[in-house]
Protein backbone atom coordinates (compact mmCIF):
# COMPACT_ATOMS: atom_id res chain seq x y z
CA UNK A 1 0.00 0.00 0.00
CA UNK A 2 2.75 2.48 0.57
CA UNK A 3 4.26 1.55 -2.55
CA UNK A 4 1.16 2.57 -3.92
CA UNK A 5 0.90 5.60 -2.21
CA UNK A 6 4.47 6.90 -2.91
CA UNK A 7 4.05 6.21 -6.96
CA UNK A 8 0.68 7.90 -6.84
CA UNK A 9 2.00 10.86 -5.25
CA UNK A 10 5.47 10.74 -7.88
CA UNK A 11 2.58 10.66 -10.61
CA UNK A 12 0.74 13.68 -9.42
CA UNK A 13 4.24 15.43 -9.13
CA UNK A 14 5.12 14.48 -12.72
CA UNK A 15 2.42 15.38 -14.04
CA UNK A 16 1.71 18.54 -12.17
CA UNK A 17 5.32 19.55 -13.36
CA UNK A 18 4.82 19.07 -17.07
CA UNK A 19 1.42 20.76 -16.83
CA UNK A 20 3.06 23.79 -16.01
CA UNK A 21 6.36 23.63 -18.04
CA UNK A 22 4.16 23.41 -20.95
CA UNK A 23 2.10 26.55 -20.35
CA UNK A 24 5.42 28.66 -20.06
CA UNK A 25 7.98 29.98 -22.36
CA UNK A 26 11.29 31.25 -22.19
CA UNK A 27 11.85 34.99 -21.27
CA UNK A 28 14.11 35.07 -24.87
CA UNK A 29 11.05 33.70 -26.83
CA UNK A 30 8.79 36.91 -25.73
CA UNK A 31 10.12 39.21 -28.02
CA UNK A 32 9.20 40.10 -31.75
CA UNK A 33 11.59 41.21 -34.61
CA UNK A 34 14.57 41.09 -31.82
CA UNK A 35 12.77 43.40 -29.42
CA UNK A 36 12.22 42.15 -25.91
CA UNK A 37 12.15 42.43 -22.00
CA UNK A 38 14.77 44.43 -21.25
CA UNK A 39 16.51 46.19 -24.42
CA UNK A 40 16.20 49.60 -24.38
CA UNK A 41 14.54 52.09 -26.44
CA UNK A 42 17.83 53.48 -27.64
CA UNK A 43 18.37 49.50 -29.14
CA UNK A 44 14.88 49.44 -30.94
CA UNK A 45 15.92 52.50 -32.19
CA UNK A 46 19.02 51.38 -33.78
CA UNK A 47 17.03 48.47 -35.49
CA UNK A 48 13.63 50.15 -36.22
CA UNK A 49 14.97 53.94 -36.65
CA UNK A 50 12.58 57.46 -35.30
CA UNK A 51 9.37 56.21 -33.90
CA UNK A 52 6.75 57.90 -35.88
CA UNK A 53 4.91 59.36 -32.74
CA UNK A 54 5.50 58.88 -28.78
CA UNK A 55 3.17 58.94 -25.76
CA UNK A 56 4.44 60.03 -22.47
CA UNK A 57 2.54 59.33 -18.80
CA UNK A 58 4.07 60.21 -15.38
CA UNK A 59 2.20 58.99 -12.42
CA UNK A 60 1.82 56.39 -9.77
CA UNK A 61 5.45 56.63 -9.10
CA UNK A 62 5.96 55.48 -12.51
CA UNK A 63 7.29 56.56 -15.78
CA UNK A 64 6.48 55.21 -18.76
CA UNK A 65 7.10 55.65 -22.78
CA UNK A 66 5.75 54.63 -25.78
CA UNK A 67 7.36 54.47 -28.89
CA UNK A 68 5.04 53.93 -31.99
CA UNK A 69 6.47 52.69 -35.42
CA UNK A 70 2.80 52.59 -36.72
CA UNK A 71 -0.57 51.24 -36.07
CA UNK A 72 0.94 47.68 -35.81
CA UNK A 73 3.82 47.94 -33.64
CA UNK A 74 4.56 49.94 -30.53
CA UNK A 75 7.29 49.44 -27.99
CA UNK A 76 6.51 50.71 -24.14
CA UNK A 77 9.59 51.30 -21.35
CA UNK A 78 8.65 51.55 -18.09
CA UNK A 79 11.05 53.80 -15.18
CA UNK A 80 10.56 55.60 -11.98
CA UNK A 81 8.66 58.41 -11.72
CA UNK A 82 11.86 60.35 -10.77
CA UNK A 83 13.92 58.65 -12.90
CA UNK A 84 14.57 61.44 -15.73
CA UNK A 85 16.94 59.70 -17.64
CA UNK A 86 17.27 59.90 -21.67
CA UNK A 87 14.43 58.11 -23.32
CA UNK A 88 17.04 55.87 -25.37
CA UNK A 89 18.21 54.74 -22.04
CA UNK A 90 15.10 53.08 -20.93
CA UNK A 91 13.96 49.25 -20.56
CA UNK A 92 11.85 47.71 -22.47
CA UNK A 93 8.89 46.25 -20.58
CA UNK A 94 6.22 45.59 -23.08
CA UNK A 95 5.24 45.31 -27.04
CA UNK A 96 2.20 45.10 -29.57
CA UNK A 97 2.33 43.88 -32.48
CA UNK A 98 -0.99 43.66 -34.63
CA UNK A 99 0.25 42.12 -38.34
CA UNK A 100 2.78 39.54 -39.51
CA UNK A 101 5.67 41.71 -40.23
CA UNK A 102 7.77 40.65 -37.23
CA UNK A 103 7.58 37.43 -35.28
CA UNK A 104 8.72 35.41 -32.18
CA UNK A 105 11.89 33.65 -32.71
CA UNK A 106 10.21 30.37 -32.95
CA UNK A 107 8.38 31.58 -35.48
CA UNK A 108 4.66 33.17 -34.13
CA UNK A 109 3.31 35.69 -35.93
CA UNK A 110 -0.37 37.58 -36.20
CA UNK A 111 -2.23 35.66 -38.38
CA UNK A 112 -1.46 32.53 -37.27
CA UNK A 113 -3.72 29.51 -35.48
CA UNK A 114 -3.33 29.68 -32.32
CA UNK A 115 -2.93 25.56 -32.29
CA UNK A 116 0.60 26.64 -33.20
CA UNK A 117 1.53 28.36 -29.72
CA UNK A 118 -0.28 25.79 -28.01
CA UNK A 119 1.92 22.79 -29.97
CA UNK A 120 5.00 24.76 -28.91
CA UNK A 121 4.29 26.22 -25.42
CA UNK A 122 1.28 24.89 -23.82
CA UNK A 123 -2.32 26.10 -23.92
CA UNK A 124 -1.45 29.19 -22.28
CA UNK A 125 -4.11 30.38 -19.35
CA UNK A 126 -7.25 31.82 -20.86
CA UNK A 127 -7.97 35.38 -19.25
CA UNK A 128 -11.03 36.80 -20.57
CA UNK A 129 -13.70 36.14 -23.59
CA UNK A 130 -15.63 38.91 -25.95
CA UNK A 131 -17.75 38.78 -28.59
CA UNK A 132 -15.37 37.17 -30.73
CA UNK A 133 -12.37 37.46 -29.64
CA UNK A 134 -10.07 35.76 -26.55
CA UNK A 135 -7.39 36.34 -24.02
CA UNK A 136 -4.36 34.14 -23.84
CA UNK A 137 -1.53 34.39 -20.78
CA UNK A 138 1.76 32.29 -21.61
CA UNK A 139 3.65 32.80 -18.27
CA UNK A 140 7.81 33.11 -19.06
CA UNK A 141 9.22 30.80 -17.19
CA UNK A 142 11.28 33.18 -15.16
CA UNK A 143 10.97 35.24 -11.94
CA UNK A 144 10.08 37.93 -14.35
CA UNK A 145 6.55 38.34 -14.08
CA UNK A 146 5.61 38.95 -17.42
CA UNK A 147 2.99 37.49 -19.89
CA UNK A 148 3.24 37.20 -23.59
CA UNK A 149 -0.24 37.75 -24.71
CA UNK A 150 -2.12 36.06 -27.69
CA UNK A 151 -5.47 38.02 -28.95
CA UNK A 152 -6.93 35.39 -31.05
CA UNK A 153 -10.73 36.00 -32.72
CA UNK A 154 -13.68 33.53 -33.07
CA UNK A 155 -11.93 31.50 -35.65
CA UNK A 156 -9.08 31.11 -33.44
CA UNK A 157 -6.17 33.60 -35.70
CA UNK A 158 -3.98 35.37 -33.46
CA UNK A 159 -5.07 38.88 -34.12
CA UNK A 160 -2.26 40.53 -31.98
CA UNK A 161 0.17 39.53 -29.66
CA UNK A 162 1.80 41.77 -26.07
CA UNK A 163 4.43 41.30 -24.15
CA UNK A 164 3.79 42.92 -20.24
CA UNK A 165 4.91 42.83 -17.02
CA UNK A 166 1.41 44.23 -15.67
CA UNK A 167 -1.36 41.34 -15.18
Amino acid sequence: MKKIFLFATFLFFVTTFAQVSANSMPISEMCVGGVGYGSSLGYVKKIYGEPVDKTFFTGEGVRVVTWIYSEYFSVAARTGAEDFSPEENLPVVGFSLKNNSLSTPSGLTVGMNYNEVVKMWGRGELFESEAGRSYFYVPADSQIPMVLTFYVDADGTITEIQLGTDF
